[in-house]
C-alpha cells in the first residue's frame, strides 16, 4: 500500500510540474542549460559553476546535419546592503561550437563558435517574513567569434513579487522586458518555484530572464539517499547570436531552439561541492538564419539529438 501511495504521489508531481512548464513554454533561454535561479541553488553568499554538455549529431530537415559541443562557466554572488535588502548578481560565460556538415541549411557552415556573457542583478526587498518585492536588469552579449560585440547586445529589465510561506515552499512571480538582436522585444513571465512536498520529492521551477526571453526549466527531484538525488527536467533554450562578415551571411543573425529533456544524478561530493551528470535529448530543435536587419532567410527543423554532461557546483 505504501508503495502504491508513493507512486500515486510521485505521477502526481510530474503533471504538477509539467503544467507548470507548458504554461511558461514560450518563455525560452539562452545559455541556460540546468542552472534554474538563485533559489534553486545552496543558500550561499558565493556560488561558482561550470558545465559541459554535447548535443550529438542531428539531421536537418532539407539536407544537412550538426552536432554541437556547449561549455559554460559562472558565478552568483550574494549580499545584504541593508537590513530587509538583498542584492543577487550573475555572470556567465559560454561557448557553443557548432560543427555543420553536408547540404541544404548547412552548405557554407552558416556559423562556427557562438560566444555568449550574461549578466543579471536583480535587488529584493523582503516586506515580511512572507512577501517580497524585487527589481532587476538584464545584459547579453553574444557575438560568434570575431563578430562585433556591440552588434551583439540584448538586454532588459524585470519586476515582481516573492512569496514565501514557509521553508518547504518558495514562489516568485514577475515579469521582463527584453530587447532581441534585430528583432521586436519581448515581454515575458518571469517565475520561480521551489517546493518540498513530501519527504526526499521536490519540485523546481526557474526562468530568468535573458536573450531571447528566459532561462526557462523544470524538474521533478528524488532523493535516493543522503548524498544522491535523481531529477527529471525540462529546459527551453533560444539562443539567438549575431553572426560575423566572413560566413555565407555576414553580419546576420543565427538562432537555435530546442527542448531538452533529460535526467539528472547529483552527487553531493563534500558539503560545499557537488557534481551533477546529465543525460538525454533534445527535442523540437530549430535552425533559423536571418539577414543583418532581421529578415528572415531560412529556418528548419532538425532530429532529436542525443544529449549529455556533466556540471559542478562549488559555494560558500
Amino acid at each position: 500500500m505504501r508503495t502504491h501511495r508513493s507512486t500515486t504521489y510521485a505521477a502526481g508531481l510530474v503533471a504538477v510540474a509539467t503544467a507548470l512548464l507548458m504554461q511558461i513554454a514560450p518563455v525560452r533561454a539562452q545559455d541556460t542549460e540546468e542552472t534554474l535561479d538563485e533559489e534553486g541553488l545552496p543558500s550561499a553568499s558565493l556560488v561558482g559553476e561550470a558545465g559541459y554538455a554535447y548535443q550529438g549529431e542531428a539531421d536537418i530537415d532539407g539536407g544537412g546535419k550538426f552536432s554541437v559541443n556547449r561549455f559554460d562557466v559562472g558565478a552568483i554572488g550574494r549580499f545584504n546592503p541593508f537590513e530587509r535588502w538583498r542584492s543577487t548578481n550573475t555572470l556567465f560565460f559560454s561557448g557553443n561550437d557548432y560543427d555543420f556538415a553536408g547540404g541544404g541549411f548547412a552548405s557554407g557552415d552558416p556559423w562556427g563558435t557562438i560566444l555568449t556573457l550574461r549578466m543579471v542583478s536583480r535587488l529584493r526587498y523582503q516586506y515580511n517574513e512572507q512577501w517580497g518585492v524585487f527589481v532587476g536588469g538584464v545584459f547579453i552579449f553574444s557575438p560568434e567569434s570575431d563578430a562585433s560585440w556591440g552588434d551583439s547586445f540584448s538586454g532588459g529589465g524585470m519586476a515582481g513579487v516573492d512569496y514565501r510561506p514557509s521553508d518547504k515552499f518558495f514562489l516568485s512571480l514577475g515579469v521582463a522586458a527584453i530587447s532581441q538582436i534585430e528583432d521586436d522585444p519581448r515581454v515575458t513571465p518571469a517565475i520561480i518555484l521551489n517546493w518540498l512536498p513530501y519527504d526526499r520529492w521536490a519540485v523546481r521551477v526557474g526562468a530568468i530572464p535573458a536573450s531571447g526571453g528566459a532561462a526557462t526549466a523544470g524538474e521533478v527531484a528524488y532523493r535516493i539517499a543522503e548524498p544522491l538525488e535523481l531529477g527529471l527536467g525540462v529546459l527551453f533554450n533560444q539562443r539567438r547570436f549575431r553572426l560575423n562578415d566572413s560566413g555565407p551571411v555576414p553580419d546576420g543573425i543565427g538562432e537555435d531552439n530546442a527542448m531538452p529533456v533529460r535526467l539528472r544524478l547529483g552527487w553531493r561530493i563534500m558539503p560545499q561541492i557537488s557534481l551533477h551528470l546529465l543525460a538525454g535529448a533534445a527535442l523540437a530543435g530549430e535552425l533559423q538564419i536571418d539577414d543583418r536587419f532581421g529578415n528572415r532567410l531560412g529556418a528548419e527543423d532538425y532530429d532529436p539529438a542525443p544529449y549529455v554532461g556533466l556540471r559542478i557546483l562549488g559555494w560558500l
